[in-house]
């Protein structure tokens, strides 16, 4: 949960978290290297979301909702 809250905030702050973000991942126990594996798997999906959007990539598999809370 920690880890996904995390990312959901790297893509709303477009990158610009605060130490408290951090820190909130690293409580739940991630170190170092494995928050810069979560910024590097966000980066990547937005690179391969801005490519798909110039490419007009047709979507080949059903679309996925979020479940209501």
């Amino acid at each position: 949960d920690a880890a996904v809250r995390f990312a959901a905030k790297l893509v709303k702050e477009r990158g610009h978290v605060q130490a408290s973000d951090v820190a909130a991942v690293k409580e739940v126990g991630y170190d170092d290297g494995q928050i810069v594996e979560i910024v590097l798997h966000v980066a990547l999906n937005t690179f391969t979301n801005y490519i798909n959007e110039v490419a007009q990539t047709e979507i080949d598999f059903p679309v996925v909702r979020p479940q209501a809370k």
